[in-house]
């Protein structure tokens, strides 16, 4: 198997709190300190409902832990090098990355991972520390501890993705190169499995594909989300990470007609004299332009023009006083310019 296709860490272990201590640079006392009361350390981000009706939270750890995080990310997670079918906050990888994988698919098989991040935990975080990274049992505690709250991976803190990456590092390849050998690309971004073929595959094969990632998760306490598992054909439209792929990736008419409707609306704004709401929308607009742009060039550097007429126009403009009544209307949301959903 490819060194390429198995996730390495490409520094030295860390056999020691000493050794730790200077690769983070805080006292081991300070290390073991924060560590003992992590837990406390987070607050609520955002706690957003699903379809199902239950709650994902994000968390956001408070100052003196978060400082911690960023050093462990610099320091040790940075030093990691995935494969490129982990797609998940990983540099140089992101959701179209992820669809990139599976374009001109003729079927896609998605699967969820229930309840990834409250499942991950501290035991599994541990066995990733002291063998995946190699470091003492002493140091591979105290990561530990500094990265799980509750005894769970909190969704949301700065090393918790980059951990997440590394939760079936065992198996995933052998799995990966499994699929592979039937014909079947894989890739996971975080807790979305992608599993797709550029030709039709038959009844038989489609569950023995699903039956490896089922037994992967198992072995590992985890379990697929079944209501969303699903099967896409050529016969419609097959989308991954949100993006359509039955040819290159793409956006769905419905986000592209959103986007279209959010830069209209921001002209007439202008034309209206609403400078506030203008200057206020205007960025964020200009991402969701931008995101159009990575996938529809031609549609996103004429809705681009627009903008940058609007832009010009604006500043030709005095700012208005801060001290306006005037409220920001609802533009269609399409996401963050980010992530197309």
């Amino acid at each position: 198997m490819s060194r390429l296709e198995v996730p390495r860490y490409t520094a030295t272990p860390i056999e020691s709190m000493a050794a730790l201590s200077r690769a983070l640079g805080f006292t081991a006392e300070h290390l073991v300190s924060v560590a003992a009361s992590a837990s406390s350390l987070y607050r609520v981000a955002e706690k957003v409902e699903k379809a199902d009706g239950t709650f994902r939270e994000t968390f956001d750890a408070k100052p003196a832990l978060k400082d911690i995080h960023r050093r462990i990310k610099s320091a040790i997670l940075d030093r990691v090098a995935f494969p490129r079918y982990l797609t998940g906050s990983v540099k140089g990888q992101d959701y179209r990355t992820n669809a990139l994988l599976h374009r001109n698919s003729k079927i896609l098989i998605s699967e969820d991972i229930q309840g990834f991040f409250p499942s991950t935990g501290q035991l599994l975080m541990y066995e990733v520390w002291s063998q995946f990274f190699g470091f003492s049992d002493d140091v591979s505690r105290c990561l530990t501890a500094l990265c799980v709250k509750d005894g769970v991976l909190p969704q949301g803190s700065i090393a918790s993705a980059h951990l997440a990456n590394l939760v079936f590092w065992r198996v995933e390849p052998g799995v990966r190169a499994d699929l592979a050998r039937m014909g079947i690309r894989y890739s996971r971004y975080v807790d979305d499995i992608c599993l797709s073929s550029p030709d039709a595959i038959a009844h038989e094969d489609k569950k023995k594909v699903i039956a490896l990632v089922y037994a992967m998760l198992t072995r590992h306490g985890y379990s697929a989300k079944r209501a969303k598992h699903k099967l896409q054909t050529a016969r419609g439209r097959i989308v991954a990470t949100k993006l359509g792929v039955n040819r290159e990736p793409s956006l769905s008419r419905q986000q592209r007609g959103q986007i279209r409707a959010a830069v209209h609306k921001l002209e007439s704004l202008f034309a209206s004299g609403d400078q506030l709401c203008v200057r206020e929308l205007l960025p964020s607009v200009g991402g969701r332009v931008s995101m159009l742009n990575r996938f529809h060039s031609t549609e996103g550097a004429a809705l681009a023009k627009r903008l940058a007429a609007v832009r010009e126009q604006l500043n030709l403009l005095p700012v208005p006083s801060v001290t306006s009544t005037s409220k920001s209307p609802v533009v269609p949301a399409e996401g963050n310019g980010m992530v197309p959903w």
